[in-house]
């Protein structure tokens, strides 16, 4: 196992020498040399899997945790993590080693879309990825999630703008805003236009321009709109999306246009557009991308953050963008947020604009559980075997059993709420509250309190999502996480309970038996926590999922007359937290 690699990996290391800097004195790499390189290891590893040319479609959002100097490697690893049609997702991520102190952080990590193209330029039908490691099953899991989320997020985004201008909810109008003492700027004075030509050292092994080398540009250009701003040396802190719409060839054009869309105290979005044209030929929107700046206060790049000025909108065009920005800085707050749901308080307030980060992050956390590996065992009873995993601050808990099943009819009853007085004893009663869309529902549960000094039941607030696998590669998955509704507010006769995430995932397996394994993540003082059965599932300060009984579904189902020609396994993990 140790010497296993995933045959589509490219591992790439630069060292950073001066030209790659930027205009600092400080002499740190690059953005745009460093997207270079991410696209340049993207596409090989992309390639690697096709067996044919490959261009770059789209990059998710990154975000920059580190600085890279002169002197310093970056180390950057690319793997295919799952294969659709005719595209694919490319996971980059990327470390920077000092070599005399022999330190190694973590910089950044971002995903790429590529599409295979034949030798007519044609777009070409790709053979499935095979995940191996639990790793590797965990992003091929996770890329179909990242894959509806990208599809949902124009949507998202238009609805949002457009809640923002409806109720002026943005920065440029707070009274905060208004302690600034910078006076105002006129976005047209940010502005820029750069034309560059399209050479054969620009372009890829198929003649159109290098996906990498037209970000390197963005990057420069957005970097002089952010400084006649800021006049100071601007910092790349996160790229929001760059999405490709066509081919750039060799001999094209590219014209670049960026402007500041908006500030916030001390950062600011640079929008960039990037058009081409033949000589002779029509004017082509080929790209698009909003870039995060931030400007140090010293010119070495050290030290607290400038307050940005207040940019002065003139016209509807100029106010739509500054929109728009605030609704992008909105679902950046947002993912920050979720990401953080770890605590006193894990519930996220519900907002259908962000539905599909939370329904990504419930997946997410799910699957992540199920990826954990150092569990140990501490009962076994009945064909049960229950066990503890301590990650972090969480305690994680896995039961697992054997059931002969077919994994569909097993998903078909546990997704329908309505059953699960058939095999939670627990449950008091369950209301479907909002039906986010046909995977996706918030229920309210109430449940039965087992404590010896409870005085009244818990109940809960649950987004649950729920996913039919795309192929023999993919789990059934239930999740569960709460959510904060306004109009559900805590009941006086109630004891509200949070989960950070449950639910199960349900997959085939060979063999003449099916497995079934329920797993828990509990947030809580891991010191005071005694590794028996009894405390597993009745913590006074924790809500909890309770693991379907594999006797039950299998009587329930049984008594339903469901053929079990096919051997399933199922795998269940839930992941809680007070």
């Amino acid at each position: 196992m140790d010497s296993y690699k995933n045959i589509t990996e490219v591992e790439m290391n630069q060292l950073v020498l001066p030209s790659h800097t930027n205009e600092r004195q400080e002499h740190c790499l690059s953005g745009g040399q460093l997207l270079k390189w991410m696209d340049a290891a993207a596409c090989l590893s992309a390639e690697k899997h096709a067996r044919t040319s490959c261009v770059t479609a789209s990059m998710d959002e990154l975000y920059f945790d580190q600085q890279i100097y002169v002197g310093q490697v970056v180390n950057i690893t690319a793997r295919v993590n799952r294969a659709f049609h005719t595209s694919m997702e490319v996971g980059v991520r990327i470390r920077v080693e000092d070599l005399l102190s022999g330190e190694i952080r973590n910089v950044c990590k971002a995903f790429f879309t590529f599409v295979a193209l034949d030798k007519n330029h044609q777009k070409q039908q790709l053979t499935p990825v095979v995940p191996f490691t639990e790793e590797e099953k965990s992003q091929y899991a996770l890329a179909n999630e990242r894959r509806r989320m990208r599809i949902q997020y124009p949507v998202n985004l238009r609805e949002l703008a457009k809640k923002q201008n409806d109720q002026h909810d943005n920065e440029m109008y707070t009274p905060e805003s208004e302690t600034r003492s910078n006076g105002e700027i006129a976005p047209v004075n940010t502005s820029l236009e750069s034309v560059e030509l399209v050479l054969p050292p620009h372009a890829n092994h198929h003649q159109t321009a290098f996906g990498g080398q037209i970000m390197a540009w963005m990057v420069a250009a957005c970097t002089i709109t952010a400084t006649r701003l800021c006049r100071s040396h601007p910092q790349l802190e996160a790229v929001d999306e760059v999405k490709f719409r066509g081919p750039i060839k060799v001999g094209d054009r590219v014209v670049i246009k960026t402007m500041v869309n908006n500030t916030y105290d001390v950062h600011m979005e640079v929008g960039c557009r990037v058009e081409a044209y033949s000589i002779g030929g029509e004017v082509r929107h080929v790209n698009s991308a909003f870039l995060i700046f931030a400007a140090p206060r010293r010119t070495d790049g050290r030290g607290d953050l400038k307050m940005l000025p207040r940019l002065m909108m003139e016209t509807d065009e100029q106010k739509r963008r500054a929109f728009e920005a605030m609704a992008r800085k909105r679902l950046r707050f947002e993912r920050e947020q979720i990401r953080k749901s770890v605590g006193p308080v894990i519930a996220i307030p519900w907002n259908q604009c962000i539905s599909q980060l939370l329904n990504f992050n419930n997946i997410e956390a799910l699957v992540k559980l199920y990826q954990l590996t150092k569990w140990q065992e501490v009962q076994s009873s009945k064909g049960v075997t229950l066990s503890k995993c301590e990650s972090g601050n969480h305690l994680c808990v896995k039961a697992s059993y054997s059931i002969h099943l077919p994994a569909e009819v097993i998903f078909t009853l546990l997704r329908n709420e309505k059953a699960r007085k058939e095999w939670d004893p627990l449950l008091i009663k369950v209301q479907v509250i909002k039906v986010v869309d046909d995977d996706d529902e918030i229920l309210h549960m109430v449940l039965q309190n087992k404590m010896h000094n409870a005085t009244k039941p818990d109940d809960v607030v649950l987004l649950v999502s729920r996913r039919a696998p795309c192929d023999g590669r993919d789990h059934f998955t239930i999740a569960y996480r709460s959510v904060v509704l306004t109009t559900l507010p805590p009941y006086p006769e109630y004891n509200r309970k949070e989960h950070l995430c449950s639910g199960l995932l349900i997959k085939e397996t060979e063999g003449e038996e099916e497995i079934i394994e329920g797993g828990s993540q509990y947030c809580l003082d891991i010191g005071k926590f005694q590794a028996e059965c009894g405390p597993f599932l009745s913590c006074s300060k924790l809500g909890f999922f309770t693991f379907p009984s594999h006797e039950l579904i299998d009587q329930i189902l049984r008594s339903r007359e469901f053929s079990t020609v096919k051997k399933e396994k199922m795998r269940t993990v839930a992941l809680e937290g007070h």
